[in-house]
């Protein structure tokens, strides 16, 4: 510390619930904690700058009235600090500070386990869909020998709760053990102890519940449908509803399209032979399809903010410093250094505001009031009404949008602030901007510079470097804030916090990559559920059209007419897919982007992924030609001989 080197053994470790893991954010560095005299010896004073108390019982109203009395203690002891006011963080015992953290989580998971749930009961009808298919004839026999619906009925469900018991056996450690896991990543990363691995009762007894009921209700459709095939069609022919094409509606109106190839034509009037079958699966290819590009947006969505927010700051460094220096000062050191290419110095403090007359504690709020130099090149937010700071205004003040909403403000309105420990003054509203700051928080409030100075009595002073670099890549801002550590350093000047542009974007990019990751990991297993499902429906289609696959071939098809008729189902199924999840992704994309930035408490920009559109289009392309493969090479084996002759 201050160029010197000081040894110290580490005693103990602890865990602080108001810091987070070292990485989470910029704002998160490693903590140590050391007595009085220790701390007088590193940094000469034995003093404090923060003060930590509870209540003995918790409430929001009861610490903010006690909060009252110890803020106006301070005051009157003369505790208050030339850059900050007294800024108060109020943490419930039952919650976390990170709770809208995970808060978002949480949404996510709940989704994934919901949309997993829906796919399962759409694969389980399928595979009994199969079962029934195959068995049909068998059914009939049965019937016919005496067998009543609700023995058959019962026989196959019973096969159902045995595949749900048996995946029971499957999902239940894991599900345990992969809960564990993720629970031990985020509360590590977000610093929140651990309990030890328990599995809770009420978690276990819904998958249990989820584990056998959801398969019984799922299969009670497909077999009473088969079930209830009379006895002579389900001996006389091979599969369900076999001799009923072209009654519908949507079969006369494809038995009307004209012009194409004539395998082509053949293609598309057989993929929708079995509409409810067919439904089903584009219903599931459908959703993944919809949520794909839903993530997609929202990941572009995340990143368009994040962009737009730097851009609208207009700088590559941040310095915070803990006390109040000279604006020729800082400009004089900066300015020199290679790589930079603008500083402008600035006034950040900690303030509060209310409305003139109620000044109540449960009324003020907190506000990171920004201090902006004339002839800034560095402040260009997006407007969102009124105006921006000019030249010669007054006690005029610009707000985030969001704090604005929150106080129920507007264009022209007065806001009393409080800063400065014992400063107050009215100013008026004249512009609201949308602005996240640079710890993500919506209470950023700006002001011109030079009446701020006034107020405060520090005329040519400010408390933040901007800097702008020559070149924005990483490796250019490191070294200009390594450079300027350095030399503030050795000036001794004190440095709150520094970072980099880059830095905070690359911070905000791995944030999203486990949030977005969790996301994708829910398409991807919807994808792969519904290219199953795919196989499946296709692989009934070969199983239900034995003898018409026969008679093609007896009439000169070849093996490679047969597959392409299968194929082309596949790839007309998995397109169709793409064109009904275009719109509803369009849609849910938005309300999805407001739900989770809701829950993150973070003001995502909505932007739709077209990129994602078309990648989604080549993934079901890719996911239809291999769900197809199998079920029309099944199709081009199947013999004249074996297929008439079937029984």
């Amino acid at each position: 510390m201050n160029d010197n080197a000081y040894p110290l053994r580490v005693v103990g470790l602890l865990r602080d619930p108001w810091e987070l893991m070292p990485g989470f954010s910029p704002f998160s560095e490693p903590g140590f904690y050391v007595s009085r005299d220790t701390m007088e010896r590193l940094i000469g004073t034995r003093d404090f700058n923060q003060l930590r108390f509870t209540i003995p019982v918790y409430s929001k109203a009861g610490v903010k009235d006690a909060l009252a009395v110890v803020e106006e203690r301070l005051k009157r002891l003369g505790a208050a600090a030339a850059v900050t006011t007294f800024s108060s963080d109020i943490q419930d015992p039952q919650g976390t500070q990170n709770q809208t953290v995970l808060d978002g989580i949480g949404l996510i998971l709940l989704a994934m386990s919901v949309f997993s749930l829906v796919l399962g009961v759409f694969l389980v009808i399928n595979t009994i869909n199969a079962i029934v298919a195959q068995q049909v004839t068998q059914i009939g026999i049965m019937k016919t020998v005496g067998g009543l619906s609700s023995q058959i009925i019962t026989l196959y469900l019973a096969g159902a709760a045995v595949y749900g018991g048996l995946s029971l056996l499957i999902a239940v450690p894991l599900g345990a053990l992969g809960g564990y896991a993720l629970s031990t990543f985020w509360l590590t990363v977000l610093n929140v102890p651990l309990a030890a691995f328990t599995v809770l009762p009420s978690a276990l007894g819904a998958q249990v519940a989820v584990g056998l009921v959801a398969p019984l209700a799922a299969a009670l459709w497909p077999v009473w449908q088969g079930v209830s095939i009379p006895v002579r069609q389900a001996i006389a022919a091979y599969g369900l509803g076999t001799g009923h094409y072209g009654a519908g509606w949507l079969d006369r109106l494809l038995s009307r399209v004209q012009g194409l190839p004539r395998m082509v034509i053949l293609a598309l009037r057989n993929s929708f032979r079995r509409a409810g079958r067919v439904a089903l699966t584009e219903i599931t290819l459908v959703s993944a399809g919809a949520i794909f590009m839903m993530v997609m947006s929202t990941g572009d969505s995340f990143n368009q903010t994040i962009d737009a927010v730097w851009n609208n700051w207009g700088f590559d460094v941040v310095f915070i410093f803990s006390d109040f220096r000279r604006v020729s000062e800082i400009q004089d050191a900066v300015r020199p250094l290679p790589g930079v290419a603008d500083v402008e110095v600035w006034t950040w403090m900690e303030s509060e505001a209310h409305l003139p007359g109620r000044a109540a504690v449960g009324d003020q709020f907190g506000v990171q009031l920004r201090g902006v130099p004339d002839g800034s090149r560095q402040f260009a937010p997006t407007l969102q009404a009124g105006r921006l700071l000019v030249p010669g205004d007054g006690h005029a003040l610009v707000l985030n949008q969001k704090l604005a909403a929150d106080m129920g403000v507007g264009v022209g309105d007065p806001v009393v602030m409080e800063y400065g420990g014992d400063r107050a003054a009215t100013w008026t509203v004249v512009g609201t901007v949308f602005d996240i700051g640079i710890s993500g928080q919506q209470t950023t409030a700006f002001a011109r510079a030079e009446v701020l100075a006034a107020d405060l009595h520090r005329a040519g002073q400010g408390t933040v470097a901007q800097i702008a670099t020559q070149s924005h890549a990483r490796a250019t801002q490191d070294a200009v804030k390594r450079a300027l550590q350095a030399y503030f350093d050795r000036r001794h000047i004190s440095v709150a916090f520094a970072t980099g542009r880059e830095e905070n974007r690359e911070l905000a990019g791995a944030l999203w990559g486990v949030i977005g990751g969790l996301l994708q990991l829910m398409t991807v297993l919807m994808a792969v559920v519904g290219s199953i499902g795919l196989s499946g429906t296709l692989s009934l289609n070969v199983l239900e059209r034995r003898r018409e696959i026969g008679v093609m071939r007896a009439v000169g098809a070849s093996s490679g007419d047969v597959a392409f008729i299968f194929m082309g189902e596949g790839l007309l199924l998995g397109v169709l897919s793409w064109v009904a999840a275009v719109p509803l992704s369009l849609i849910g994309a938005r309300y999805f982007v407001a739900a989770l930035g809701e829950a993150l408490a973070f003001p995502f920009a909505y932007h739709y992924s077209v990129t994602g559109l078309w990648l989604w289009l080549g993934i079901i392309l890719a996911l239809s030609v291999v769900a197809s493969w199998l079920p029309a090479r099944r199709a081009t084996t199947v013999s004249v001989r074996e297929s008439l002759a079937y029984e």
